[in-house]
């Protein structure tokens, strides 16, 4: 299965597509709902990722992607860390 997260036109939602052998899924996910979906998918991912030995090995065996996740992962508190300071004052 292949997904794609793109904004929506009107930029107040996700459009996430799953491809799925012949067939395409695409849901709508409401901002700023879409935010606490994916960062709870994100947590929820890593404690199981910390808790399970095969699910290590699959990652450890894939070059390259775990500096890519890690780089999301930079980019996405960046990201966020410059929307709390712009709202701070």
């Amino acid at each position: 299965m292949k997904t794609r997260i793109n904004q929506s036109k009107s930029g107040n939602s996700l459009l996430v597509t799953f491809h799925e052998g012949f067939s395409t899924y695409t849901i709508t996910v409401p901002m700023p709902y879409a935010i606490q979906f994916f960062v709870e998918g994100l947590v929820t991912s890593l404690e199981t990722l910390k808790g399970n030995p095969d699910a290590q090995e699959n990652l450890d065996g894939t070059q390259g992607q775990k500096a890519q996740i890690q780089e999301f992962l930079r980019q996405a508190v960046l990201l966020y860390d410059e929307f709390i300071s712009t709202r701070k004052g």
